[in-house]
């Protein structure tokens, strides 16, 4: 049985369901060594693309557009894409590139807020 994604968006279901740490891990290593145990099998990242394809897509349309290629060329610049031979395998590379990015940007948030702080407290001591 797939998991189920009941969260609204995908940072959502990430901030509810991976810890800093495998949220770390995945911005280092990406999802393909199973650093998420939620999306491992196809059923699942199948589950994930089918719950959250809009977004996807929205993210993948916001990325191609600082590229001059077409969408399926910036696809093809995906670790992984040169394995790609099945509609499933299609769906598991961009659930694996969502929940890739949606972790960089979580990571980026926390040190952009964490240097805020760093700013704000100096700016306060003075």
């Amino acid at each position: 049985m797939p998991v189920e994604f009941k969260q609204d968006s995908i940072k959502e279901w990430i901030t509810s369901n991976l810890d800093e740490s495998t949220i770390s891990d995945v911005v280092l290593n990406g999802c393909q060594g199973g650093t998420i145990p939620e999306l491992i099998y196809y059923a699942d990242t199948n589950a994930f693309y089918e719950k959250y394809q809009e977004e996807i897509w929205d993210m993948l349309w916001d990325s191609y557009s600082d590229c001059s290629n077409s969408i399926l060329h910036f696809i093809s610049t995906f670790n992984g894409a040169d394995g790609v031979a099945s509609d499933l395998q299609f769906r598991n590379l961009l659930a694996w590139y969502a929940a890739e990015e949606v972790c960089r940007q979580i990571m980026g948030d926390k040190e952009s807020k964490e240097c805020f702080d760093e700013i704000s407290t100096a700016l306060h001591q003075t």
